[in-house]
């Protein structure tokens, strides 16, 4: 599965790159705007991984992942307005 090297979440553009991590699939530096995957995974588990780490970026460029406590309509509509729209594109990219 040929993983894009960028997605754009919110109007910014996110870069994807795959390297060895030896304590995660994943993870999402928000003040670098990197999504990190496991050069170890692939397949469906590359995808997921890949789903995880721009759910992460949504909630952070939102705004709501920085709150205190989440309020359920707050995290719904990062999901709506943020998220879906940004994984629309990227699965499109993917072919799922």
């Amino acid at each position: 599965m040929a993983i894009p090297k960028s997605v754009t979440i919110a109007g910014h553009r996110i870069a994807i790159k795959r390297q060895a991590l030896d304590d995660c699939y994943g993870q999402y530096r928000h003040d670098e705007r990197i999504i990190l995957l496991n050069s170890s995974i692939s397949g469906k588990e590359l995808a997921l991984t890949l789903r995880h780490e721009m759910v992460e970026a949504s909630l952070l460029l939102s705004g709501v992942g920085w709150c205190d406590r989440y309020e359920q309509e707050a995290v719904v509509r990062c999901m709506d307005e943020v998220f879906f729209p940004a994984w629309e594109r990227t699965r499109k990219k993917l072919k799922l």
